[in-house]
């Protein structure tokens, strides 16, 4: 009565539901916890196998519904809104450095592009007369260069002086820019040494500078010029565009040949030709020029690597050594259902209105591993089925076994990923949501969709065709097929199955080849008393040690890491650090909108409260400018006229102060006009809006394996410090300073990214514990599956410091992805051990033989996923595949070696007690590998 009133697609496991129930009874003596695991996993292992007989009964149903809900779910790609601005992607949100960069650019917008090129001589000085001509020469040709009209005057930000209309840094201002002044100069060295420059002046333009014991320059070995151009940015989509000034820059890289650099002993100068130097240039479009060079030379690796993997799969899933056994179309089946349930994720992700970054690259390869690995698990299942049976039967059975398995690593991989999601970095909070709901896409249509193109599969095998065209009755003429009943025979004779090619023999063991190893080689071997403890021994000690390693795992600015290796960009990058490494970092100090009038002390003194910090170079020079104080001087000295002046050298009436200055600017004072930003343009007594001053930080730069690096905690504590100082400037107008450089963005996730990546791991950690104690179910089991999890990330921190690697905001996105793998290879083992019956030795070699081989093609075929990314030029792809790489060895080393080590030693009791007949079995099963062991 009871049977008759269970669903359909439940009648006919009466024998399963029996051996739940024993499962029950049986584990009522030992303790609570073995009581509730087994009823946890009698509960989902009854469930899908509810599931496994109505996709294994309806599979075309099974298959039309999975594609119409992913149709559904690509509707979001109509929602696509995608974000390439790194501003936007790799700043914290929400931090002090995005307030102020809001605060000031409201006033300040960014205003300038900046194209440089550095001369270096190939002898002598860059300062011979001979040099200096051809620079001005070369100089001349950038000035002359065109794009549609518009040329370097055109665009330029306007800076009369020096010779030149154009704001243009650099020592041949003082020769106007005139090869005709140059041309007369006797002794070229002599005119820059009475042109009133400072030591820090020269040195801002020259590199490699020497001065003699008095003080005068004598020699250098790079000339630099830089060019300021506006900086005419819109909005196209997710990204800035500036259609005129990128035109220019690559009519000014073009020129001098950058796109076809000239390279020897790994640095890579522009291409232009020049007896006297060489020329390392660099543009603001240079970045983005080379990370589409990096994306496009990477296409071809990207496809290999995936076309590697499915060819793995194809020849693990089923093998390619017998007509009708073989599963080459379920390997494309399976490559289909993985991309369309990543497109379910993505579109799913879409409709919740989360961004398309480029991280996203990254993605596919994340999908596929953890995909493939669950269909190993699905197939590994099926082929221990009885073959004798009705296919929804051995679906169903093959699901109830492998159903729990990929629930806990794809539950635990989804909430993991998920808790990333609070990330405060966009592009890590962007790719964990696709990679929840990817991963959450991949377990439903596993269980469907994959479910259900088994099902047609192993119905194709009953029927006895071939695998590469079951539309063939008899198979190719050139590769025919016998009949079953024939083969059968064959052999029951002993001879070769006429349906078996390559000479190749059909393995002995359901698990292939690699199972019939683990189960016949490495399990006996492992579950020795002495090799346990061994083995969990040195898994300690590596782990102390990785643990003292990644102690040492430093936050670095890896911002250049992203230039191929090869550019022109990075090499002009390398040799700037050589020449100006030493320089510090400008910045602005911003008043905002206040009585200025009655500010006059307070803002003539944020030079000297400023200079008093360590962090600061001196204000009493040119590294400090203030309006302010340039006004109070001009006024002192009488050349404002209409001015009051107090005791104190202040303007004494408000009207005279706001006319006295505009007349100033327009005059005298016009360098600084720009720094002066008026509520009315056309009526100065209505006030002023906001100003700026700059100043100037010590270099934040060290030397890290002999490259110049930003030193971050000395970056952090210098802008702390700056910020600090301003908000105690309360006696300015609005009573407050904002302290602004765009570097405060990139310092502001130095000041973050360690912490975001504890506890962005921490959190993944400790989802691995919960969802695998609450499906898992028994807690020792948990902890050990939690234990290998967590020692796998210490080790692939530790392993990240040796080989190289520093905590940035791409390596904290794939150790978010290393824990979501690394659940994999653990949780299938322990929740797999927990099902098997016998002594703790014997479920252990049982689990390898079970899911061993599942576990290790599924970790096989990740890594060689991203094997070929090892070649790429890309920062973000090889250090995929180094974490990848660690990952998937870790991974499996804790998955297959240290948890069944610890199983072994005090692993808990089965979910079940198992009957006398399954307890002899595997005890004669054991006796006989190892007397097969001694006999070999």
């Amino acid at each position: 009565q009871a049977l008759s009133a269970t669903p359909f697609y439940w009648r006919g496991s009466a024998d399963l539901l029996a051996m739940a129930e024993t499962s029950v009874a049986a584990a009522a003596g030992p303790n609570i916890f073995g009581r509730a695991a087994s009823r946890v996993d009698s509960f989902f292992a009854t469930k899908y196998y509810g599931i496994g007989f109505w996709v294994g009964s309806k599979p075309g149903l099974s298959c039309g519904l999975s594609v119409l809900f992913m149709i559904a779910c690509c509707g979001g790609f109509s929602q696509l809104k995608s974000e390439s601005r790194a501003d936007k992607l790799w700043i914290p949100q929400g931090t002090r450095a995005q307030e102020d960069e809001a605060t000031y650019t409201a006033v300040f917008p960014p205003a300038t592009r900046l194209s440089s090129v550095m001369l270096e001589a190939k002898s002598g000085s860059a300062l011979d007369k001979d040099f200096l001509q051809a620079a001005l020469k070369l100089h001349w040709e950038i000035e002359h260069l065109s794009f549609e009209g518009d040329d370097l005057r055109s665009l330029c930000v306007a800076m009369a002086g020096d010779g030149h209309p154009c704001f243009v840094s650099s020592v041949l201002s003082e020769w106007g820019f005139n090869n005709a002044t140059l041309a007369a100069d006797a002794d070229p060295l002599a005119t820059l040494n009475n042109a009133g420059k400072s030591t820090e002046d020269f040195q801002r333009m020259l590199g490699g500078a020497v001065f003699n014991s008095g003080g005068a320059l004598t020699e250098a070995k790079v000339l630099s010029i830089s060019y300021f151009m506006e900086y005419n940015r819109e909005l196209d989509g997710s990204s800035y565009v500036d259609p005129k000034g990128e035109a220019w820059e690559k009519e000014f890289l073009e020129y001098l040949k950058c796109d076809t650099p000239t390279c020897s002993d790994d640095a890579c100068a522009c291409g232009f030709e020049s007896e006297h130097f060489a020329v390392y240039a660099q543009a603001t479009r240079s970045w983005s020029d080379a990370f589409g060079e990096v994306i496009r030379g990477d296409i071809g690796l990207i496809n290999g690597a995936f076309m590697l993997m499915i060819l793995y799969l194809i020849l693990n899933l089923g093998g390619l050594c017998h007509k009708v056994n073989s599963r080459a179309l379920l390997a494309f089946a399976c490559t289909l259902s993985i991309v369309a349930a990543g497109a379910a994720g993505y579109g799913l992700s879409m409709w919740f209105q989360f961004e398309y970054t480029p991280v996203h690259s990254v993605l596919p390869f994340v999908i596929i591993g953890i995909g493939v690995d669950d269909s190993f698990v699905i197939m590994n299942a099926l082929d221990r089925t009885d073959p004798t049976q009705s296919v929804p039967e051995r679906i169903a059975k093959a699901l109830s076994h492998a159903g729990v398995s990929i629930m806990v690593t794809s539950l635990t991989d989804f909430v993991a990923f998920a808790i990333s999601v609070s990330s405060a970095l966009p592009a890590l909070s962007a790719f964990c949501m696709y990679a929840a709901l990817s991963v959450l896409m991949l377990f439903v249509f596993q269980i469907t969709m994959f479910t259900a193109l088994a099902t047609f599969d192993t119905k194709r095998v009953n029927a006895n065709r071939i695998d590469c065209c079951f539309c063939l009755p008899s198979g190719f003429p050139c590769c025919p097929t016998v009949e079953k009943a024939e083969s059968e025979r064959a052999i029951k004779d002993g001879t070769k199955d006429p349906n078996q090619m390559c000479c190749c023999h059909p393995p002995s063991h359901k698990g292939g080849r690699i199972g019939k190893g683990l189960q016949h080689g490495l399990a006996p071997a492992i579950v020795k008393p002495a090799v346990s403890i061994a083995v969990v021994l040195v898994s300690i000690i590596f782990c102390v040690l990785c643990t003292w390693q990644a102690t040492q795992l430093a936050v670095q600015d890896t911002q250049r890491s992203f230039l191929p290796d090869g550019s022109y960009v990075l090499t002009t990058i390398e040799k700037n650090d050589e020449y100006f490494g030493s320089l510090g970092t400008r910045f602005n100090i911003m008043t905002v909108e206040g009585d200025y009038f009655a500010s006059q002390s307070g803002l003539v003194t944020v030079g000297t409260r400023i200079g008093e910090l360590d962090y600061i170079v001196p204000t009493d020079g040119d590294s400090f400018s203030s309006w302010a104080d340039s006004f109070k001087a001009a006024c002192t000295a009488g050349t404002v006229s209409g001015v009051s002046l107090d005791a104190n050298g202040f303007v004494s009436v408000e009207s005279e102060y706001y006319a006295g200055l505009k007349t100033w600017l327009a005059g005298s004072g016009s360098r600084f006009t720009k720094d002066v930003i008026w509520v009315d343009e056309t009526d100065p007594q209505k006030g002023i809006k906001a100003t700026k001053m700059a100043a100037e930080l010590k270099s934040v730069n060290k030397d890290v394996g002999g490259k110049i690096l930003p030193d971050a905690s000395y970056a952090v504590e210098a802008m702390d410090a700056v910020r600090d100082a301003c908000d105690a400037m309360t006696d300015l107008p609005g009573g407050k300073a904002v302290p602004y450089t765009f570097n405060f963005l990139s310092w502001e996730t130095f000041k973050i990214i360690q912490k975001e990546m504890y506890v962005s791991v921490g959190l993944c950690l400790v989802a691995v514990l919960v969802i695998t104690s609450v499906l898992i179910a028994h807690p020792l089991t948990s902890v050990l599956v939690f234990i290998c999890v967590l020692m796998t990330i210490v080790d692939i921190l530790g392993c990240m410091h040796m080989w190289g690697l520093a905590i940035d905001s791409v390596s904290v996105i794939q150790l978010v992805i290393s824990v979501g793998l690394s659940v994999d290879y653990a949780a299938h083992i322990g929740h797999n051990f927990m099902t098997q019956v016998g002594t703790r030795s014997q479920r252990v070699v049982s689990t390898y033989g079970d899911v061993g081989a599942a576990v290790l093609c599924g970790g096989i075929s990740t890594f060689l996923g991203v094997l070929l990314l090892a070649l790429s030029k890309s920062y973000v792809f090889r250090v995929l595949f180094q974490t990848f790489f660690l990952t998937v060895v870790l991974g499996l080393a804790h998955g297959m070696l240290l948890l069944p080590a610890l199983l072994n030693l005090i692993g808990p009791a089965s979910y079940r007690a198992g009957t006398p007949e399954e307890v002899k079995s595997v005890e004669v099963d054991v006796s006989a590998k190892e007397d097969n062991k001694s006999v070999s």
